[in-house]
C-alpha cells in the first residue's frame, strides 16, 4: 500500500491555507518552536481520548505506534472489520485515494457501525464538522458503511471536582447531516491540496486573518518575517476551568 499524502491534520491545514500545507511537507524547518501553551493542548486531547474510550469498554487500541506503521494499520484494521472479529476499535486508521484517516473509536452495533470523534471542548466548531466529513469521505469510501458520525465532547455543566465520572463528563452529538453536506467539497478540497503539494515551490499567498483562524499557523514566523512585531498576529491561549481539572486526572 502506498503511503499517504493527507492525514485529517494536513487536510485542515489545507482547508485554512495551502501554503501552510506546502510549508508543512516541503519546509518544515522553517515552523515556529512550539510554545507550551501548544504542547499542553496536544497533551490534554491525547487524555480525553483516552477517558472517552471507557464509553466503550473493551475494545481493542490499534493506535500506530510511528508513522511506519500507517499503511500496516489499515490492512489490520480492515481485516478485524472483514472477519468480524471485533465490535469496538480504538484509533481505527483508514485510507482512500492517498488520504488517511485515523478514528477516535468505532463501534459495531448490530450489523452497522457508528465513528466516534473525541474533541477536548466545551462544544462543537465548524472545524470539527469539517474533520469529520473528512473522515467520514475516507472511511465510507474504504468500503465501511456508517450508521451514524458523532462528536463527543465535554459537556459544558459538568461540575468539575474530583474523579471524573465518564457518564456524566461526556455529551455524544450527531453531526451525520453536516457531514453528508461536505462530501463533495471535502473531494475537490483534497484534489487541491494535493496538488499543492506537487508545487516547486509555496503558493504566493500573503499573511492575514487565515494565519490565526481557525488555529495558530506554526509558520507565523516565516510568512510575517518582512513586518514589524507589532504588526504580527498575537496569539491568546484560552485557560478554561476544565483544562486545570483535566491535569489533576492521573
Amino acid at each position: 500500500m502506498e503511503r499517504h499524502l493527507l492525514s485529517k491534520s494536513t487536510f485542515i491545514r489545507s482547508n485554512q491555507c495551502l501554503k501552510s500545507l506546502y510549508l508543512n511537507k516541503k519546509r518544515p524547518f522553517l515552523r515556529d518552536k512550539l510554545s507550551p501553551q501548544q504542547r499542553a493542548k496536544f497533551q490534554r486531547g491525547h487524555k480525553i481520548g483516552e477517558l472517552a474510550q471507557q464509553l466503550f469498554p473493551g475494545g481493542i487500541d490499534m493506535r500506530p505506534k510511528s508513522p511506519s506503521q500507517y499503511q500496516k494499520r489499515v490492512l489490520e484494521v480492515k481485516h478485524l472489520i472483514d472477519t468480524n472479529s471485533q465490535n469496538i476499535i480504538y484509533e481505527a486508521s483508514f485510507q482512500y485515494d492517498q488520504l488517511l484517516a485515523i478514528l477516535d473509536i468505532l463501534v459495531k452495533v448490530g450489523d452497522e457501525w457508528i465513528a466516534y470523534e473525541v474533541k477536548s471542548s466545551l462544544g462543537i466548531y465548524d472545524t470539527y464538522i469539517l474533520d469529520s466529513a473528512f473522515q467520514y469521505y475516507i472511511i465510507t469510501n474504504s468500503g465501511i458503511n456508517l450508521k451514524d458520525f458523532k462528536l463527543i465532547h465535554i459537556d459544558p455543566d459538568y461540575e468539575f471536582e474530583g474523579q471524573p465520572e465518564i457518564g456524566k463528563l461526556f455529551k455524544e452529538v450527531s453531526v451525520l447531516d453536516e457531514v453528508l453536506k461536505l462530501q463533495d467539497y471535502i473531494k475537490e478540497q483534497s484534489l487541491r491540496a494535493k496538488e499543492t503539494l506537487k508545487l516547486e515551490k509555496s503558493p504566493n499567498i500573503e499573511p492575514g486573518e487565515q494565519c490565526t483562524n481557525p488555529y495558530p499557523c506554526d509558520f507565523i514566523g516565516h510568512c510575517w518575517k518582512k513586518y514589524p512585531p507589532e504588526e504580527r498576529p498575537q496569539i491568546e491561549y484560552k485557560n478554561e476551568d476544565f483544562y486545570n481539572f483535566l491535569n489533576k486526572i492521573k
